[in-house]
């Protein structure tokens, strides 16, 4: 809806009271409440003249009605409290006056899978607050781009949150202030970044599409979204280049928290005693923290971005292109 829409809009709610207000209210999304509630107190007095070419537009039959002078924040105030539970309603009133509302519309805005990368990192508690406040859509459009852990710890969060605390809701504005200093990722980053977030079919067939309007492109996005577990579609000579350029404890960390087909994949092109010797040394690692096996994993991830970049390593989707 335009500005002029959400004024008229305001205004209207105001002519028909309190009562009415918060029966509307109830059907809407806390965002769309925030949007009128932020045009009713920025409206403080109608004139008899707005009024009624309000009133003209919305029903004929209203075209006598006059004008009134409206305390605009007891109204909303009053209104929002009628509409929710007064803890629900107290939320809203103090975000209403805070810059976070503005920070949340602009939010909404935004592509789901922009939002879901800036939120997958948050916790829990936190995405579940900020999903309440976008359109249902665009919410579970994010919360299904989500790693599918994070997805599920959201929804139990959501399930069992009331009202958001003054601790969660200053993270949130912090949170939201960020979002106005840091430079969202541009060009070929921004692509990669949104690629990634798509189900894998999507991503294939933007790519492939791609591949016709701009090959090169489509090899750079491509090389830009790989990560350690694609070693196991790499063809038999990039794997053994690979192994050539990577550390072998890097490696061993790495496999450490992978699924069997990338150890699989690799063994299979070393020679049988070198394959056996890594299997034992795997089995008698012992524990490895999580954290040294997401960097090991990341390292690993690198040096398959790096040769592939270089040439050095050609994937099946590179090499059809």
């Amino acid at each position: 809806m335009s500005q002029a829409g959400i004024e008229k809009s305001a205004a209207l709610l105001l002519a028909l009271g309190e009562e009415a207000t918060a029966a509307v209210f109830r059907y809407l999304s806390p965002l769309e409440v925030g949007r009128l509630g932020g045009a009713m107190r920025e409206l403080d007095v109608l004139p008899r003249e707005r009024v009624s070419t309000i009133l003209r537009e919305y029903a004929a039959e209203a075209t006598e009605q006059t004008g009134f002078a409206a305390d605009t924040g007891r109204f909303l105030d009053d209104t929002l409290r009628q509409a929710f539970r007064p803890e629900r309603a107290q939320a809203i009133l103090e975000r209403l006056g805070a810059s976070g509302a503005q920070a949340l519309e602009k939010l909404a805005w935004r592509e789901p899978a922009e939002i879901a990368g800036l939120l997958e990192a948050q916790p829990p508690q936190l995405i579940a607050v900020v999903s309440t406040q976008l359109p249902r859509d665009v919410a579970a459009a994010m919360l299904e781009l989500l790693p599918g852990g994070t997805r599920a710890e959201t929804l139990q969060a959501l399930a069992h949150s009331g009202a958001p605390s003054a601790d969660m809701l200053h993270d949130l504005d912090g949170w939201l202030a960020g979002l106005t200093t840091a430079a969202p990722a541009q060009g070929e980053a921004a692509v990669a970044n949104l690629l990634g977030k798509m189900s894998e079919g999507s991503a294939a067939a933007v790519l492939s599409q791609l591949d016709q309007n701009d090959a090169a492109l489509a090899a750079r996005l491509r090389v830009r979204n790989l990560e350690f577990e694609d070693l196991a579609r790499l063809p038999e000579a990039g794997r053994k280049t690979f192994l050539r350029n990577v550390a072998a404890t890097t490696l061993l960390h790495a496999l450490k928290g992978s699924d069997g087909r990338v150890l699989d994949a690799l063994t299979a092109v070393m020679s049988q005693t070198a394959a056996q010797r890594m299997r034992v040394d795997l089995d008698t690692l012992g524990p490895v923290p999580v954290t040294a096996i997401q960097a090991a994993q990341e390292t690993a991830g690198e040096t398959l971005r790096r040769l592939a970049a270089e040439g050095a390593i050609q994937f099946p989707d590179e090499e059809a292109a």
